[in-house]
């Protein structure tokens, strides 16, 4: 890839071009010069050993005088190609200042929104916005401003031009934890692998090392997270519900989760920054374009990581297919529109030491580690009962001719404990008819028949609630409770003992459970049919 699209050099025989020459050859000898139409070529003899430095001190000469040195090698030869320097804009520090405040606003909002979920709020008010500053927004600021603070000064050090980073505000709940990240602009190309790698890695190492000491502290307060009922469902702001919303367990996560007591009741706030940290980390180094992993990978296994880059963008799309997280699409796209190609430093010949690889297999396993295939995602409202079967009543009470015993399970599927209100009703009964025949009942029959019936729910623990009438459903207090399918406890068994004073020959009860907790997908209610004769 070139760097000459900034215009001509002067033309042959100009004294700016025989300032060129000396300025090459005051660093290495030139024996040849090839005029072209956007650049100048100097064929020149290098001493590996002092390559990578003569190079750099070039670079940073011909800078300043507005030009480019490329460093290429083609049949044998190597040469020297000085282009013009394109012109950029000036700084304008405003504009980072004002995104700074932005961001600050969007994901202190949204840290508000997860501060109140995680205490059981259901009105914003001024100390959830506090909390959400303090526990979510300045985490998660710090986590990226260090980040792209390593990939600045790394910059400078080398002698390079970069900006202060730029945040992206985006605000909740379009996305929930109200930022797209952070960048920083390098104005000129990366001199050599080394810089390239150096100013690639820099930033994901100090974002996963500052994400981790938050990660921990936020998992200690989740420990001690307020007890909430499984009634709470938390805000929702324009149909995104923070009191249902799940994040993905990256291998990372779940090794730091091992040294935190089970029992968890839900993420602090704090908890919930780390996690971003970790995982926004972890897809800066996917090998990909213009990400931290492209510079990366780029800087290690060169122009081949091409292939790689492009392999890439089509994981995500198929993630984005498989398991319908449509984010994956949108950062696949936004790779191909920023380059899935990365450009080649000026010096493309000096290899990196041993020591780089080591860095860079850290780098690998903090991609492997901290990724996750569904990063966000919400229950999709997975219930279901099963009939367990029925038993008459071996002694029934006075006055009783027909009882039952009804056992069914109540299955939650989803990964969150739910509460869950049931009810039991009389929906068909047969009598004994004329010519000892079997007739069902219907309307006012049907109504009058099933209201004598009574009806009493026993929990596991032996609690008894009773009721009577053709419809009995356990009152809101009394809703049940079942933990997610990730406990051994998804499941709860449910008890209906069944008395009716009245005769019949069959009679056909549905139970139904309704989940509290509106969901994004799937089903909240299921319901079963269980007959007696």
């Amino acid at each position: 890839m070139g760097y000459g699209a900034a215009g001509p050099l002067p033309e042959s025989g100009g004294t700016e071009l025989d300032r060129l020459r000396r300025t090459v050859a005051s660093y290495f000898p030139v024996y040849e010069s090839r005029l072209g139409p956007q650049s100048v070529m100097f064929a020149v003899r290098t001493d590996p050993a002092t390559l990578a430095d003569k190079f750099d001190r070039l670079r940073q000469e011909l800078w300043t005088q507005g030009y480019i040195p490329v460093l290429r090698r083609e049949s044998g030869e190597e040469f020297v190609e000085v282009v013009k320097k394109p012109k950029t804009g000036r700084t304008r520090l405003w504009i980072n200042a004002l995104l700074i405040a932005a961001t600050f606003a969007t994901t202190g909002i949204a840290g508000a929104l997860i501060w109140e979920t995680y205490a059981g709020g259901m009105n914003l008010t001024g100390p959830d916005f506090l909390n959400g500053e303090v526990y979510f927004a300045l985490p998660v600021m710090a986590i990226l401003g260090l980040h792209e603070l390593a990939h600045f000064l790394v910059a400078r050090r080398r002698h390079m031009d970069a900006s202060l980073p730029y945040f992206l505000p985006f605000p909740p709940p379009i996305l929930p934890f109200g930022t797209l990240g952070a960048f920083i602009s390098i104005r000129e190309p990366f001199p050599d692998k080394k810089a390239l790698f150096d100013i690639g890695v820099s930033g994901p190492l100090v974002g996963f090392a500052t994400s981790i000491p938050i990660a921990i502290a936020g998992l200690y307060l989740s420990v001690h997270a307020p007890v909430l009922p499984a009634s709470y469902c938390g805000p929702s702001v324009l149909g995104t519900d923070y009191g249902q919303l799940l994040i993905g367990t990256p291998l990372f996560w779940a090794f730091l989760s091992l040294f935190v007591p089970t029992g968890i009741v839900s993420l602090s706030p704090l908890a919930l920054a780390g996690w971003v940290g970790i995982f926004v980390t972890a897809i800066n180094l996917l090998p990909a374009g213009q990400l931290d992993g492209g510079h990366v990978f780029r800087a290690l296994f060169g122009d081949r990581t091409r292939y790689v880059s492009y392999g890439v963008v089509l994981l995500l799309f198929g993630l984005g297919l498989v398991y319908g997280y449509t984010g994956w699409w949108l950062f696949a796209i936004l790779i191909l529109l920023t380059g899935p190609r990365h450009p080649p430093p000026l010096n493309d010949l000096t290899p990196l030491s041993t020591p780089r690889y080591a860095v860079g297999a850290l780098a690998l396993a903090v991609l492997i580690t901290g990724f996750v295939v569904v990063p966000i995602s919400y229950p999709l409202g997975s219930v279901s009962l099963t009939n367990t079967g029925w038993s008459p009543v071996a002694h029934p009470p006075p006055g009783a001719t027909i009882g039952a015993n009804y056992s069914a399970t109540l299955v939650n599927g989803d990964p969150d404990t739910h509460g869950y209100e049931l009810t039991a009703s009389v929906t068909n009964v047969s009598v004994l008819g004329a010519n000892n025949s079997s007739v069902y009942l219907t309307g006012s029959a049907l109504t009058s028949w099933a209201n004598t019936s009574t009806w009493r729910f026993v929990w596991p623990n032996g609690t008894a609630l009773t009721g009577t009438g053709a419809t009995f459903s356990l009152p809101p207090t009394n809703y049940v409770t079942v933990k997610g399918i990730d406990s051994k406890t998804h499941t709860v068994p449910i008890f209906i003992e069944y008395l009716n004073s009245a005769s019949a020959l069959t009679v056909t009860i549905t139970l139904s459970v309704s989940q509290l907790c509106a969901v994004q997908g799937g089903s909240t209610s299921a319901s079963i049919q269980a007959v007696f004769s």
